[in-house]
Parts: structure tokens; sequence; C-alpha cells
């Protein structure tokens, strides 16, 4: 996919964002101004990522955005976290949404060999288990999560998801650091607030 189509793609999605407060209006701003860099071979396709965790931030649910790229270019396909809307739903994190729409109309897929995940935050267990089961080939972060991401800690799962994971890359995407830091202050705008929902629960 080309970057101009990336970049046409992620302003639809901007154009269709009605902040609700002052941060929204910033980032919304912020990313539409934003111009690829060259230098870093992941930045469209992370920044396509952070218009989709800014989209969720408005929607109310956690600021992180995912899509799914083919080796051959190609966006089969994209979504952001749901948890708290439409209605609750515990486990529609960004990569689970992504999995699921990809599995259900891609279900003679067999192998996931040549598919490469971008997500703007690193992901949480929950989503790491599930894209070590998927057999996804590559997946790829903006912004490191310490205390909630995983990543950074697969060798500490049991030995048998260590094991499943070692024929494939999970780690940091080559993207700008602006990028990084976008994607990390996006998912703080609301993760306060959402965590304490949560606890509530």
């Amino acid at each position: 996919m080309t970057s101009g189509r990336i970049r046409q793609l992620g302003l639809e999605q901007l154009a269709t964002i009605d902040p609700k407060n002052v941060g929204v209006s910033q980032w919304k701003t912020w990313l539409t101004d934003y111009q690829f860099d060259d230098r870093h071979v992941d930045d469209r396709y992370i920044w396509l990522a952070c218009v989709l965790a800014l989209k969720a931030v408005n929607d109310e649910n956690f600021g992180v955005g995912c899509i799914l790229i083919h080796d051959d270019g190609d966006m089969v396909a994209w979504g952001h976290n749901e948890v708290f809307n439409p209605h609750f739903r515990s486990n529609r994190h960004a990569e689970m949404v992504v999995m699921d729409s990809f599995e259900d109309i891609h279900q003679g897929v067999t192998s996931m060999e040549g598919y490469t995940l971008y997500t703007s935050l690193e992901s949480c267990p929950m989503c790491l288990a599930r894209l070590i089961i998927s057999g996804i080939n590559t997946v790829l972060y903006a912004a490191p999560d310490e205390g909630g991401g995983m990543v950074h800690k697969v060798n500490d799962l049991p030995p048998v998801w260590v094991e499943l994971a070692g024929s494939r890359f999970f780690g940091q995407a080559k993207c700008s650091q602006d990028l990084v830091n976008a994607a990390n202050q996006i998912f703080l705008l609301n993760a306060d607030e959402l965590n304490r929902k949560l606890k509530n629960r």
C-alpha cells in the first residue's frame, strides 16, 4: 500500500473525529499535519495506528490502534480498542478487534507467514498470547508499555508459549521518535479514567 493511500485512509478517519476535548483536538491537528519520515520504514503504518488510537480515545475507549499488513503491501484489517464502546467487551483490545476481523473474513488462511501487525502500544499479556497462537510472523509496536506490556517480557511466559513465539519477531517498530511519543501520549489521554472504571467493575 502506497504512502499516499495510507495518508488518504488516515485523513478520512481523522475527518470522522469530532473532538470531545482539547487533547483529542490537539492530537487530531498534529496527526493531520504530520509528514512521514522516510528514514523509518514503519513510519506510515504507525501513523495510521496512531490515527486509529485517537479515534478510540474520542469514542471513550483506550487509545490503542492496530493494523494488519500483508507482505504484498495490502492492509487486510484494521481497528482500535473497543472495550467500553459501543458496549462493554472485556476482550476487545485493538489487536483482538483486528484479528477477529481478519479471521472471520479470511477463514481459508492457514499460515500467517508474510503478515505484519502494527500496534500503537506494546501488546498486553492477553493480546500477546492471542498473537502467538495466531502464528503471525511479525508484531511491531510504537510505544513501549513498561507497566502493562508483555513483549519485552516474552521470555517470562510459560515454556510452551516461549517455544511457540520463538520463530517469530516481536519488537518495536522503526518509526520516528515523534510517533513513539504521540502513541504514548494518545494512550495516556484517558487511560487513568478508564482504569478506574475497570477497578470499579
